[in-house]
């Protein structure tokens, strides 16, 4: 049996990171953040690693996001090239697609720094101690609404 397999599928690595430079020729610095949990203190932390990436067209500018594969080496410390723009950097859409990329941030957090326990099942329960919150002999609150009495104060 002689000759390559037609069909080798892609094993390479690729990343999702935000262009930091792009102050040199046909090369960007990608900025990849991940989370990971602290060995010592148990605690989630945010580490950031940059890549130098080939782009051909100089295509990417500073601030975009960008999806990097790695490749052969290039240059002495660069081992990337870029696929494609993902975002560019003033095409953010609504406010609204923003907020939800932080609640799944904020989710992956809170999953990654207590495994077992979801985020929902704890927002349902300072709910319930919010309800049953009120002062200690189950009189009614004072209404906020009402205006403040006049201290006599200078006006």
């Amino acid at each position: 049996m002689t000759g390559a397999t037609p069909n080798v599928q892609n094993k390479r690595k690729t990343k999702v990171g935000r262009v930091v430079s792009d102050k040199m020729d046909k090369t960007i610095v990608v900025s990849v953040e991940r989370l990971a949990r602290h060995p010592l203190y148990k605690r989630v932390i945010r580490l950031t690693t940059k890549f130098k990436a080939h782009d051909e067209t100089n295509d990417a500018r500073t601030g975009d996001t960008v999806l990097i594969e790695e490749s052969r080496p290039l240059s002495a410390t660069k081992r990337w090239r870029l696929v494609e723009v993902v975002a560019r950097v003033g095409d953010h859409g609504s406010p609204s697609e923003i907020v939800i990329d932080e609640e799944a941030t904020s989710e992956a957090i809170h999953s990654a720094a207590h495994p077992g326990r979801h985020s929902s099942d704890e927002a349902e329960a300072s709910a319930d101690d919010a309800d049953t919150a009120g002062t200690a002999d189950g009189a009614a609150a004072p209404d906020a609404t009402a205006e403040p009495a006049d201290e006599g104060g200078p006006a």
